[in-house]
């Protein structure tokens, strides 16, 4: 009797440990696979089912493969050239221990850039943007631009001295709020970004004519414009916090108003080489 207690007692403990000492692939879309390790090179995986480990071996594309949890409770967490290895904590919050070994989380979700060299239809200026990834995959991000144009190319005919002269730089100011979506995620070092902003624009514009005798009047005018761009854009992270980025928007006025007097719908331009940091 006392030997089969001593039997149950040490079975009771065993099948736990037994059940545990398993390795875990855990893939990049979630799937998890109960498994024993053979070997890990440097594009592939090999290992054999846990239930039937004298079976036949099977194989796994390494960048599919978000992490491996060791029996010995180590895991190997992949997806950037070399796997990190990280020691096994048993932490209270689970949504914390995926944050924490998901590689992903390197990238901050802040962006904040400059376009020193910036253009729209009104002419060349700079611009201010302020990006927030909203969800963890990375696959859609509000955007705020703040943009500032002069229209330096204005030059008109002045009669009275028969000569061409510059004319006012008029100044617009642009605030686009939209969203910018990411078709593989924003999370990597080059990524594709397009999406919808609206744009309301605010300033001036002079209008050049030749009154009697010959001289030239100039004409400032308030001007303010609604309407909506389609912006694709070229986002390149070197590091996870240094960013630069191509930008070019086209789009159109459904609110076109000079003086406050309502015009035409005209057409809207915007891009530009952009310097930012993420954080």
């Amino acid at each position: 009797m006392q030997i089969k207690n001593l039997f149950l007692s040490v079975l009771a403990y065993s099948v736990p440990a037994i059940v545990s000492a398993q390795d875990k692939i855990v893939k990049q879309n979630g799937e998890t696979i109960e498994a024993k390790i053979k070997s890990v090179g440097t594009k592939t995986i090999t290992y054999v089912r846990f239930d039937n480990q004298s079976g036949p071996e099977y194989t796994i594309i390494k960048k599919d493969v978000e992490r491996i949890k060791y029996q010995n409770g180590s895991d190997d967490v992949f997806g950037l050239d070399e796997p990190v290895r990280r020691h096994h904590r048993r932490l209270q919050s689970t949504s914390s221990t995926d944050a924490a070994s998901d590689p992903k989380e390197k990238y901050g979700r802040n962006l904040i850039t400059l376009a020193p060299l910036q253009f729209t239809d009104n002419g060349l200026g700079l611009s201010l943007s302020y990006q927030r990834v909203l969800d963890k995959s990375g696959i859609i991000a509000f955007y705020m631009p703040v943009i500032s144009t002069f229209d330096f190319n204005s030059r008109y005919f002045d009669n009275a001295t028969q000569t061409y002269k510059n004319g006012n730089a008029d100044m617009m100011i642009y605030v686009m709020p939209g969203v910018v979506l990411y078709p593989t995620g924003a999370f990597g070092h080059v990524r594709y970004g397009i999406g919808p902003s609206l744009v309301y624009a605010t300033g001036e514009k002079s209008s050049y004519n030749t009154a009697y005798g010959g001289y030239t009047v100039v004409k400032t005018e308030s001007r303010t414009q609604l309407g909506i761009v389609l912006n694709n854009s070229l986002n390149i992270n070197p590091t996870t916090h240094i960013y630069l980025g191509l930008e070019v928007g086209l789009g159109f006025t459904y609110m076109n108003r000079v003086n406050g007097i309502n015009q035409t719908s005209t057409g809207i331009a915007q891009g530009g080489f952009k310097v930012g940091y993420r954080f």
